[in-house]
């Protein structure tokens, strides 16, 4: 597909993009990240316009958290620059859903994310290398948490400070939690407003005209006030996760109080159920009649039962589309059954696993190592002859200035050149890629993360028509949405079944496949 071209910007325009946690003790620093990227874009002849850096921000959390990254995506709306450039991967994000969501709004806007020491091939063998780059990224950060959380729950267990701010309470010095004098008197003022009569408004209003803030310094408002007063932790109730014990830090209030609390925001508080079904196809399916997205729904027959469907947008808002709304276990298995028996054939996998092969032994052909090897080799040679000087009397103040430079700069090739010698010998090998690919062939169909998995990987878009289905595979560059409008007619040949795929050229460098399903 064409990308959207940058509006303003010169082209090869870049910005360069950090990070590291502070969970990760052994994490390349900002600086030396920063190094590698612009090597990389002095390289491939790009301008760097802007440097971003997130220090101490996890990359598996929400991505909101993270102050530059989110001020880099709001300039990339600008069009001020057409690529990001990160160090790795994972340093752009750890989580596949937040990835790909940025990501589709960076294309948007005509920016491509680029990584100095992970080169991504472009076509579709690309785009499934990255994606087991970012599964690997994820697996990475989850068995990180997992570490984490186990010594949490030791903590937790023992009633110890866990890192959970909570307005009142500070972490004493015995690492349990205190009471926080003044932040505990605006607690207890909360739950006296609130019986008395106040709503959380007017108390969220009261508080603000004294300038009082919340535990991380923000304005009060409404909800942060009701958080306050289901918190049950003011009564002295330790709770992390699923452990809860009584007594287990100093209360703030009296137990009568916080369940007078409770009943009376019962009777106010009006509760959302919340929906809590899954449509996996959000934001891939399409009605095939109009283009229009196809909107998660449900009904209730007769007999009280509840069923769920995949509607389309444009015929539930009434302008004027005939499609038919289609059941969404049907539609949901009908693409997965599909890829697993189709898209992940024996054969298929074979062929895709040769396709990442050749395309890894191009990327080394052009690795950049050599030539960063014989750099280091020449830095090094200078630093001999300076010392070599020294050692025959000769010395200076800009002899020492300019051997302390040297070896700064040697200290960072040599950083980055085992930097990349190790990310070369992590590159994916043949087994590898087979392994991940049957890894989704030996799951169970009906589990719905595996489910999950398949459709984010391997589905670019569902078209749904009232017989039939157009499914097109995730091979497209940039996992841009294929669009309606690029469909192609039904072949002569094709049957009741799925069909042979059918190769549509849209762009020099891109190729997709169209499969047709009967429903």
């Amino acid at each position: 597909m064409k990308k959207n071209a940058c509006p303003s910007c010169a082209p090869r325009t870049a910005v360069a993009y950090a990070r590291y946690s502070s969970a990760v003790q052994r994490d390349v620093s900002i600086e030396q990240q920063l190094a590698d990227i612009r090597l990389f874009a002095r390289r491939e002849g790009y301008t760097l316009v802007h440097e971003y850096a997130d220090h101490a921000r996890s990359g598996f959390k929400n991505a909101s958290a993270r102050t530059a990254f989110q001020s880099m995506i709001s300039a990339a709306s600008d069009g001020s620059f057409d690529t990001i450039i990160a160090w790795k991967v994972d340093r752009f994000g750890r989580n596949r859903e937040d990835s790909a969501i940025y990501k589709g709004k960076l294309r948007r806007f005509g920016v491509r994310v680029l990584y100095a020491m992970e080169p991504i091939p472009e076509g579709s063998a690309g785009v499934l290398l990255e994606g087991m780059l970012e599964a690997t990224a994820e697996w990475y950060s989850r068995q990180l948490s997992e570490n984490v959380t186990r010594g949490m729950t030791d903590n937790a267990h023992r009633c110890l400070y866990n890192g959970t701010r909570t307005l009142g309470y500070v972490r004493g010095p015995d690492d349990h939690y205190s009471i926080q004098p003044e932040e505990a008197a605006v607690v207890r003022n909360i739950f006296d407003l609130y019986s008395s009569g106040y709503s959380a408004a007017r108390i969220c209003a009261i508080l603000n005209g004294h300038g009082v803030k919340t535990s991380r310094g923000k304005h009060f408002s409404p909800e942060a006030v009701l958080r306050i007063l289901r918190n049950e932790r003011y009564t002295g109730v330790y709770i992390w996760g699923d452990i809860r014990v009584p007594d287990g830090i100093p209360a703030i209030i009296e137990r009568s109080t916080f369940e007078e609390a409770q009943h009376m925001k019962s009777k106010t508080v009006r509760h959302i159920e919340q929906n809590a079904t899954d449509f996996l196809l959000t934001g891939k399916a399409f009605c095939g009649l109009c283009g229009s997205a196809m909107i998660g729904d449900s009904g209730t027959s007769k007999d009280g039962s509840r069923h769920y469907y995949y509607s389309c947008q444009a015929h539930k808002a009434r302008k004027g589309c005939t499609k038919k709304s289609v059941r969404k276990d049907r539609l949901e298995s009908a693409v997965v059954d599909f890829v697993l028996d189709v898209v992940l054939s024996d054969a298929e996998i074979e062929k895709t696993a040769d396709a990442v092969m050749e395309l890894q032994a191009e990327e080394l052909k052009s690795s950049p190592l050599s030539a960063m090897e014989a750099e280091y080799a020449e830095v090094q040679k200078q630093i001999d002859n300076i010392n070599n000087a020294i050692a025959s009397g000769i010395w200076n103040s800009s002899t020492s200035a300019k051997l302390s430079a040297l070896e700064d700069t040697a200290e960072n090739l040599r950083i980055s050149v085992e930097t990349l010698r190790y990310s070369q010998s992590q590159l994916v090998d043949r087994d590898r890629v087979l392994f991940f690919l049957h890894r989704f062939t030996k799951g169970d169909r009906s589990d719905p993360l595996l489910r999950r998995h398949i459709i984010e990987t391997f589905i670019n878009a569902v078209y749904v028509f009232d017989d039939h289905l157009k499914v097109v595979i995730n091979n497209v560059e940039g996992n841009q949405r294929f669009p309606l409008e690029d469909l192609p007619d039904d072949p002569p040949s094709c049957s009741d079944n799925i069909s042979d795929s059918v190769p549509i050229v849209t762009h020099p460098n891109t190729r997709v496949t169209i499969y047709r399903l009967a429903m």
